[in-house]
């Protein structure tokens, strides 16, 4: 067998071994996220209804919030909208569930809104946001979540952080992560609004 021949054998074997290798890899991550799936949603689940009587500030409910909910595009982003039922059965809240790009990556959040469109709280969901920077969206270790209890579409002209001339607080050395989660909870009170003109019209529509 000349060189060559050796030469290209070789080649051949490397790149069979690597076809292998690889297909090895991506079977074992697709076996990963098969089972891991389920428990990760469930996890996000249990957040999510851990963190829905504080969005709530407390209020009782008496239904299965995110049973049923209504998607709602704006800007090319879906936003979910849940209905809250207080104890005798009426409205009293809606749950917005988005999410906004920050620094490094995906920050979901939920808002409770009560039926007047006022904010009675907002919480982190999940993010990869910086430790120690953009980490303080998050309630444990920091309160700036709490600037957007009681704003509403009508009280908030500018939906911005201080840098940029709204009255939100940025934090030192991270400006992005909080900019971009204004922005979010923003436009997803812009999009429970278009939410609520389309049913008062489906409403006015109906013989």
């Amino acid at each position: 067998m000349t060189k060559i021949e050796e030469w290209k054998d070789n080649i051949s074997y490397q790149s069979i071994s690597l076809a292998l290798f690889c297909g090895v890899a991506a079977g074992l991550l697709a076996a990963v996220y098969f089972y891991t799936k389920p428990v990760i949603e469930l996890r996000v689940a249990e957040d999510q209804n851990a963190l829905l009587t504080q969005v709530l500030a407390g209020e009782p409910f008496t239904n299965d919030v995110f049973a049923q909910g209504q998607d709602i595009t704006l800007e090319g982003q879906v936003y979910q909208i849940f209905s809250v039922q207080g104890e005798n059965g009426a409205l009293t809240h809606y749950v917005v569930r988005g999410t906004e790009e920050g620094y490094s990556g995906a920050i979901q959040y939920l808002i409770g809104v009560d039926t007047r469109g006022v904010i009675t709280g907002v919480r982190i969901l999940s993010h990869t946001e910086t430790p120690g920077l953009g980490d303080k969206i998050e309630l444990a270790k920091s309160d700036w979540v709490l600037s957007f209890d009681g704003r509403s579409l009508e009280n908030t002209p500018l939906w911005a952080v201080k840098k940029d001339g709204g009255d939100f607080d940025q934090f030192s050395g991270a400006t992005i992560t909080p900019r971009s989660v204004v922005r979010g909870i923003h436009k997803a009170m812009l999009a429970l609004k278009q939410a609520s003109a389309e049913e008062d019209k489906e409403s006015r529509d109906e013989p």
